[in-house]
């Protein structure tokens, strides 16, 4: 299985350049409402002619293609590009997602505007190249068009779009949101993806389609759980900007089934809320995932023998694990959800936030 890199323009998503000789340094990857960095080398001397044009930085993304040569699974903007005596290039890339923090959004009032409809809005008016010379990039709302929100913004707020995004996001019950990649008429452009929910849940009564197996397809896993002061709180404020007493803020909210003390959490989802309502949006959704603290599984898997990133799978998606180790003689097994991965030519790393599992 080969994987093949290539550049291409970030304006009308045409392939400037192959790369055969691009070397990704470790593995690359994405992660669902948040941007990932990534570094690669690239040899001149035995790079294309136009090597220059395709790597320029802000202008070009280097795309990895599957092993079809077709599809494409994964892209980074060149933001920083060094040479060397040696006729070594060495480039930082960002997924999308990371220009989306270079733009910032002007005067924008929503009133009981569906929560999709505003991130469509959002990106299309402050992203896209129809808009504001921005980058090519298509737009899809996924399922229906979600929650009526009111929401306002102010250019003198300096907010981007991916702050905003964010925002938007993290209210209970607020949008889902990523980036994904498609070749149409071989011109290579990222899709913006929103919906109430990202990918595919498991059918009622079965399991996910995607099944990671040790013995079997994953060659190492590991099972953290936490409650440090970024995972775990049962009692949670949310906060605004304000002056003395003058300062917005939820009410608390509380676990009050769990047998623990009481662990305090207070942050700032953003700065400019006045509204409590929203507060306590945010404060509601930070409780639901804080309050049993954090569980995370890390599995890597031979690639080759895995379940297909998209074909098998998809970010979002649920998908299912069955593992058994030392650790775990009579096997721990569930279902997560995908909410990122990491991989390379040989390996793929599902990211999965877990929703359910027996066994511990």
């Amino acid at each position: 299985m080969t994987l093949s890199w290539v550049a291409v323009n970030v304006n009308n998503g045409q392939m400037i350049a192959d790369l055969p000789e691009l070397q990704p340094r470790g593995m690359f990857g994405c992660t669902m409402m948040r941007y990932e960095t990534q570094t690669a080398s690239l040899p001149a001397l035995s790079a294309p002619p136009n090597w220059r044009q395709a790597t320029r930085p802000g202008a070009v993304w280097i795309v990895c293609l599957d092993d079809d040569g077709a599809t494409p699974l994964w892209g980074g903007m060149v933001i920083d590009r060094r040479t060397n005596h040696a006729g070594q290039v060495e480039l930082s890339l960002a997924t999308p997602e990371a220009y989306f923090d270079r733009r910032y959004v002007g005067n924008r009032t929503y009133t009981g505007t569906a929560q999709n409809l505003i991130a469509k809005d959002l990106i299309e008016s402050y992203v896209a190249t129809a808009a504001m010379a921005g980058i090519a990039i298509r737009v899809q709302v996924v399922g229906s068009n979600g929650t009526a929100r009111d929401r306002s913004y102010k250019a003198v707020e300096d907010k981007t779009v991916y702050s905003v995004l964010g925002d938007l996001a993290g209210v209970i019950g607020g949008p889902e949101w990523t980036v994904g990649w498609e070749n149409v008429n071989n011109l290579i452009t990222p899709v913006f993806y929103v919906g109430n929910r990202i990918g595919r849940s498991a059918p009622s009564g079965l399991k996910p389609a995607a099944q990671f197996y040790l013995p079997g397809s994953v060659t190492t896993a590991e099972l953290g759980e936490s409650y440090t002061s970024q995972l775990g709180a049962n009692r949670v404020i949310a906060v605004s900007s304000g002056v003395d007493d003058a300062r917005p803020q939820s009410s608390q909210k509380a676990n009050t089934a769990d047998m623990r003390p009481a662990f305090e959490y207070r942050w700032s989802p953003s700065t400019s809320i006045t509204d409590t309502a929203t507060l306590d949006a945010h404060a509601d959704r930070a409780l639901a995932a804080m309050k049993d603290g954090g569980l995370g599984l890390e599995i890597t898997a031979n690639r080759p023998e895995a379940p297909r990133l998209g074909k098998d799978w998809f970010i979002g998606d649920d998908i299912g694990f069955d593992l058994t180790g030392p650790a775990w003689p009579d096997g721990i097994y569930g279902t997560g959800r995908c909410v990122g991965w990491r991989m390379d030519a040989d390996t793929i790393q599902p990211l999965i936030d877990v929703t359910s599992i027996g066994g511990i």
